[in-house]
C-alpha cells in the first residue's frame, strides 16, 4: 500500500513538471524558429507590407 502511495505521489509531482518541460521545449523551439526566420530573410519580412500597398 505504501509503495502504491509513493508511486502515486511521484506521478502527481512529476506530471506537472513533465508538462512544464514539454511546454518549455515547444516555446523554445518556436522562439528559435522565429530567430532563424528573421536571420534567414530579414529584407523580405520588412518589404512585404510595402509591396502590398502598390
Amino acid at each position: 500500500m505504501l509503495e502504491l502511495l509513493e508511486s502515486l505521489l511521484f506521478a502527481i509531482i512529476m506530471v506537472p513538471i513533465f508538462i512544464a518541460v514539454i511546454l518549455g521545449l515547444i516555446y523554445g523551439m518556436g522562439e528559435l524558429f522565429n530567430v532563424i526566420s528573421k536571420i534567414g530573410h530579414p529584407k523580405e519580412s520588412r518589404q512585404q507590407p510595402k509591396t502590398h500597398n502598390h
